[in-house]
């Protein structure tokens, strides 16, 4: 299983530095040369607050959610749910790791999942979190 964060869901947008590899992944996996792909709730939560940190407004954020859930969703993308299990694991991961409240999330997630995280960040692999950058997933999936 693979779960993608809130890096992939700002690589929606076409100015994105990411969005190349993003429509790269989305096109492997509609055309069924990628398995099982996820995203999480708490990815749109943390890409709200980030939008909201950046000082736009309630119904911009709303609006920017709605087209990125509408993507993932003509994708096929479906979304993996939070649970009171990830929180649980968030705030063991906060108390053992010097890491941001977002990164604990996504890692809880995936590992609450045995899921490998699609993401460019390095952090995850110092919390024993399974990890694939965007261009191995893609060159992972074209090479097999």
């Amino acid at each position: 299983m693979y779960i993608v964060e809130t890096e992939f869901l700002f690589g929606l947008r076409k100015n994105d530095k990411w969005n190349k590899q993003v429509s790269s992944i989305i096109e492997l996996y509609k055309n069924r040369k990628l398995e099982s792909l996820f995203s999480c709730a708490s990815a749109f939560l943390e890409a709200g607050l980030v939008l909201q940190a950046h000082g736009l407004p309630a119904d911009q954020i709303r609006d920017a959610i709605f087209l990125m859930k509408q993507k993932m969703a003509e994708a096929n993308i479906a979304e993996v749910e939070l649970n009171s299990d990830d929180i649980l694991r968030l705030y063991e991961l906060l108390r053992r790791h010097d890491i941001e409240y977002f990164d604990a999330m996504q890692a809880a997630v995936a590992l609450g999942r045995n899921a490998i995280l699609i993401t460019n960040d390095r952090i995850f692999k110092n919390l024993g979190v399974k990890t694939l950058t965007f261009q191995e997933l893609i060159e992972k999936t074209k090479n097999s």
